[in-house]
């Protein structure tokens, strides 16, 4: 008679049932569960086979016992009796494995099932939260592609193949519509035996709910943040702005006193030369009428005039004159420019002509232009359209017309012969498609070294310059875009070509067509 099922050396495994885990994380804990619930498998299948060959002893047993003597009935009544007492030891233990498993079971929440590899379900565990309403009767014994929708039999028979391929614990999610919304669920495969599959779904709805809303709050930090940046740069952009009105504004101020102090005494001087004028005509008149009647002067008179070269400051003193006029016609005009250009604006728009704004740009900038050390002059070449009164903010405008004409003047600074800027006005259509000319251009041209390519989408931002440290604030074309965008509703256009010169062009809208804001 065999001894074997005496021994069981062949099924002494240690289970890792740990009544403490001292790793609560989600992950560990479900390894280590998974971990003794592969061992109880094993150790049950085990039992079963010992059990499985004690009751065949015993049949065995009692087959002979029907045929042997009374000598060799009472031996193997001992043995008999030798073997049921293992067979009750082994059920025993049987019956404590199963209870451990099923201990192990209702540790965990999830669903689980066991999956063979013929894809038929071996085992069922329905979730503890009752999500899924699948009867264990309904799943048992049949194979996944009865009891899944298809799309889902397939995923698991993917994972399950590579799960009994590699023996890796393998993750996966996917998504089943319910009644009224969709579900998460998030599966794991195990390899729990050398056919089987042990499967763990869980619901991740609330989870995946949860990372979505955070996801969203993220977005909404990050639209916070840009937003509270982009109101931060608009702040400090009106508050540049603001201080540079100021400034124009204390200029324009000064500069219309300086110019009414200049223009007062500048006519009366300019009026008074006309009467000077007259008044040295005639005395020269009389000069020449007592060289007539009197050829031959007292000695006296003779030698004053030869002493004070008479006949010298004869000739020269209507040129003299003449120099005090045109002077005095500079001084005029520019006191003239000076006021038109920085008289205030009315809160409603008024009809100007914009060469009267450009000419006296130009005056104000006039020492500028002129050739300085190795400088040469500038020249300034005017292409002047006829071009209708416009209207506009004029003060404004003028102010673009400095910040354009100033930039051109220091691009142009190291700049070699000839140093040019060309201003061309004309009328335009705002749009290839219109039938008619409906708007003003102007542009303003120099030909110096251009602006880079990278970074010409920059010009009209805010705080962006080019210059030395110390020489721009970055805020003349940004004011001038803003002027010719924002209050003209216009357009302001730079184009520039490396070693070529920069052109700006300003189109403003003519006649009914255009509806200003303040």
């Amino acid at each position: 008679m065999s001894q074997h099922i005496f021994q069981r050396a062949s099924c002494n495994r240690s289970l890792m049932i740990d009544p403490v885990y001292q790793d609560s994380s989600p992950n560990a804990l479900l390894y280590r569960i998974l971990a003794d619930y592969e061992c109880l498998l094993a150790e049950r299948n085990c039992l079963e086979g010992e059990l499985e060959n004690t009751q065949k002893e015993v049949t065995a047993l009692k087959t002979a016992l029907n045929h042997s003597t009374l000598v060799r009935i009472h031996l193997e009544h001992e043995m008999l009796s030798s073997i049921q007492e293992r067979y009750e030891q082994i059920t025993q233990i049987l019956e404590q494995t199963e209870a451990k498993t099923k201990s192990l079971i209702q540790a965990i929440p999830d669903l689980m099932f066991c999956v063979n590899s013929e894809r038929i379900v071996v085992d069922y565990y329905p979730d503890k939260q009752e999500l899924h309403f699948l009867e264990t009767e309904n799943v048992i014994g049949k194979k996944i592609q009865d009891v899944f929708p298809q799309d889902l039999a397939t995923w698991t028979e993917y994972y399950l193949k590579i799960t009994l391929e590699t023996g890796e614990v393998q993750m996966g999610e996917y998504v089943v519509k319910g009644d009224d919304k969709w579900h998460h669920y998030e599966a794991r495969y195990v390899k729990s035996g050398k056919d089987e599959v042990l499967a763990i779904v869980r619901d991740i709805t609330q989870r995946k709910q949860a990372e979505a809303n955070l996801r969203v709050s993220e977005i909404q930090e990050r639209e916070r943040a840009l937003q509270l940046e982009k109101t931060l740069k608009d702040l400090q952009q009106a508050q540049a702005q603001l201080i540079q009105a100021e400034k124009m504004s204390s200029l324009g101020q000064m500069m219309t006193e300086i110019a009414h102090e200049i223009k007062n005494p500048i006519s009366s001087i300019y009026g008074n030369l006309t009467y000077i004028d007259q008044d040295i005509q005639t005395l020269m008149e009389l000069f020449k009428l007592y060289q007539q009647n009197y050829p031959e002067p007292l000695p006296e008179i003779q030698e004053f005039i030869t002493a004070s070269d008479v006949n010298t400051i004869i000739n020269e003193l209507p040129q003299s004159v003449e120099f005090m006029r045109l002077g005095a016609n500079r001084l005029y005009d520019l006191a003239l420019s000076l006021r038109n250009f920085s008289r205030l604006d009315s809160q409603e728009m008024v009809s100007a002509d914009l060469h009267i704004g450009l000419d006296g740009t130009l005056k104000i900038l006039h020492n500028q232009l002129k050739s300085k050390g190795n400088h040469a002059e500038i020249e300034v070449i005017k292409d002047y359209g006829e071009l209708p009164l416009v209207k506009c903010y004029p003060n404004q405008l003028n102010q673009v017309f400095m910040n354009l004409l100033a930039n051109a003047i220091d691009a142009l600074e190291n700049q070699p012969v000839p140093r040019k800027i060309i201003i061309k006005t004309d009328i335009c259509k705002r749009h290839p498609d219109f039938l008619v000319e409906d708007a003003i251009r102007i542009s303003i041209s120099d030909n110096g070294p251009g602006i880079p390519k990278s970074v010409q989408d920059q010009i009209f931002n805010p705080f962006f310059t080019t210059k030395p440290m110390g020489k721009g604030t970055g805020l003349g074309l940004s004011i001038a875009h803003q002027i010719i965008v924002e209050k003209h509703q216009g357009r302001l256009k730079c184009t520039s070509q490396e070693g070529q010169g920069t052109t700006f062009e300003i189109i403003l809208p003519l006649g009914e067509l255009f509806q200003a804001r303040k």
